[in-house]
């Protein structure tokens, strides 16, 4: 329990909201931290890049995000590090943040080895008037040797996608952009191995329980060839490069995914303009969850991401569905079969049915479809459902799909399979929704989820979890027609891991790519890759978590991973 009243920490910052004097993270009231930990960032922000410094093939940060998350996660006084400057992204959103905030003010480091790129930093400060902030020129590891470890308060970089192919003779190992078609694996690797070797460097600078936050990149330099760009491969490099950077001592914490919300003129799928990995260090702590499946060593899930920008009202006995706690929209399950089934003569196979958000989908489609499911309590849900708005029931079969699918489908017949698989432990960790009381008052009783009731079973360990999707997509393999396609809901989490080192036991909070570790099961099956869709709800609800102590992300998308056989 604190030693004062939560009254006597608080700060009244009137419109900006009530500040924490705890808060040893930024300068951030509750209100503005609760949208600096939202994973989706819809918002396309003005650049201040004169046309004459811009390039076609490097497409900067704009200043003021680079200003967002600098706030984020520094104080006034804290020293920011950018092993890759580029025109100086991190640089200007520094100068920002200082204007912004009293002294002191923060130091910021930049460290660039491409003198065309440090030609346009200095062009660009000149044209916006402000002074030099930081920039050191030269190779990002000598420069990096002469600070000091433990030194850095906050790394925020934007991931360079071009020359990693390095020198031509470099043991033999180059590979050039040209050849990334034909080997996308080898192209991947060698591009991680030298991005991995800087940040190596660069994390020994950052002090304990600081962050890092680093862009990735969606493409190898798409559009430098007049003939054809480079494929997207941010979902992979996304999952590659955690993997290596939890080796390095730091813990995932959150993915954040900008896009522009009027992109594009269709009226639901977005493109996606950067993902944000952010990083915790924690190096006293081991990687209990080092697991190889995000490496992707033999197959590279090589293709673009999408957003689907969209809520969907309250429909199909919503109250009465939502007694399962991971029920889906009929109406984006109609979307998705729209999309990737033309025929309707085709069966829709969803071996993970829940209340039917696919078979109700289906159904408003005018198309056929099966479900399998293990609770008969979610059939009695769906039938009554179907009979509330008069809709003929679809196939729903009771039983476990690791033994049901192989009897009740024939090779060869689905051509769709449409599925939100079963979530790990959320399906069977028991949760609480919390009655709040105002601040400074005693909370009140928690109200139970009815999540409990998914399952009695004990709770799976991810292995376990993995073991189950790979048993039931395996059985559906051959079910699915060649060419047709798997679509599938997964949504990574943020999990509270017990991880231990010399024997001591400690918890430390992750963010998990159970979505890259679902890609990898499928495509060790045989399934291909095709694309990744974002789905954003905007009027999903916001939780302050985590204030003022830790970064906690406030999850509002989940990921459609399209497989195609």
């Amino acid at each position: 329990m604190p030693s004062l009243a939560l009254k006597d920490y608080q700060e009244n910052r009137q419109e900006r909201g009530i500040y924490d004097k705890r808060n040893t993270l930024n300068d951030l009231t509750g209100k503005e931290w609760l949208f600096s930990t939202k994973t989706i960032i819809p918002k396309l922000f003005p650049l201040i890049w004169p046309s004459n410094i811009k390039s076609r093939t490097y497409n900067p940060i704009p200043s003021d995000l680079s200003k967002d998350f600098i706030e984020t996660f520094s104080k006034p006084g804290d020293t920011i590090l950018d092993p890759f400057a580029g025109i100086g992204s991190t640089l200007i959103g520094s100068f920002f943040a200082n204007e912004c905030t009293p002294p002191p003010r923060r130091r910021c480091i930049g460290i660039e080895n491409n003198q065309s790129l440090i030609k346009r930093y200095y062009q660009l400060i000149k044209k916006l008037n402000i002074p030099e902030q930081g920039m050191k020129p030269g190779n990002p590891i000598p420069v990096l040797s002469k600070i000091k470890n433990d030194s850095v308060d906050f790394i925020l970089s934007d991931i360079p996608i071009w020359d990693i192919s390095g020198p031509k003779d470099n043991e033999k190992i180059a590979i050039t952009l040209n050849n990334f078609n034909k080997s996308p694996k080898r192209s991947v690797k060698h591009w991680c191995s030298l991005i991995c070797t800087i940040l190596s460097e660069t994390t020994k600078k950052l002090k304990e329980s600081k962050y890092l936050v680093v862009s990735v990149p969606n493409g190898f330099i798409k559009g430098i060839s007049k003939k054809r760009g480079f494929p997207p491969v941010n979902f992979a490099l996304s999952a590659v490069l955690t993997h290596n950077l939890q080796k390095m001592g730091l813990v995932l914490k959150a993915e954040r995914i900008q896009f522009d919300p009027n992109s594009s003129k269709e009226t639901i799928y977005k493109r996606m303009l950067r993902r944000f990995l952010v990083f915790r260090k924690k190096s006293s702590n081991e990687n209990c969850l080092n697991d190889p499946s995000l490496f992707f060593e033999k197959n590279i899930p090589v293709g673009d991401t999408h957003i689907i920008h969209k809520s969907f009202p309250p429909s199909f006995n919503h109250k009465l569905r939502s007694e399962h706690g991971g029920m889906k929209p009929p109406e984006l399950a109609q979307i998705l079969i729209k999309k990737y089934s033309k025929s309707r003569e085709g069966v829709i196979l969803d071996p993970f049915a829940g209340v039917g958000g696919t078979l109700l989908g289906a159904s408003i489609s005018g198309r056929k479809a099966i479900g399998i499911d293990i609770n008969e309590r979610w059939k009695t849900i769906y039938l009554q459902v179907s009979q509330d708005n008069g809709l003929t029931p679809q196939k729903f079969i009771i039983g476990d799909s690791r033994q049901v699918v192989n009897i009740n489908v024939s090779d060869d017949s689905i051509s769709l399979i449409l599925t939100d698989v079963p979530y790990w432990a959320m399906d069977k960790l028991q949760k609480t929704r919390g009655r709040f009381s105002k601040a400074g008052e005693q909370s009140q009783d928690k109200l139970p989820s009815p999540l409990h009731s998914f399952n009695q079973a004990s709770i799976l360990t991810i292995k376990e979890w993995l073991n189950l999707l790979k048993t039931v997509f395996s059985q559906c393999y051959p079910k699915l027609i060649a060419g047709k396609y798997l679509v599938v809901f997964i949504g990574n989490m943020y999990r509270t891991i017990e991880e231990v080192k010399n024997g001591k036991a400690s918890k430390v909070g992750r963010y998990l790519f159970l979505s890259s570790m679902l890609s990898k099961v499928l495509l060790d099956i045989g399934y291909n890759f095709e694309t990744e869709i974002i789905w954003y709800s905007p009027d999903k609800a916001l939780h302050v978590f985590g204030y003022p102590f830790s970064y906690i992300p406030s999850i509002v998308h989940q990921s459609i991973l399209v497989f195609r056989k």
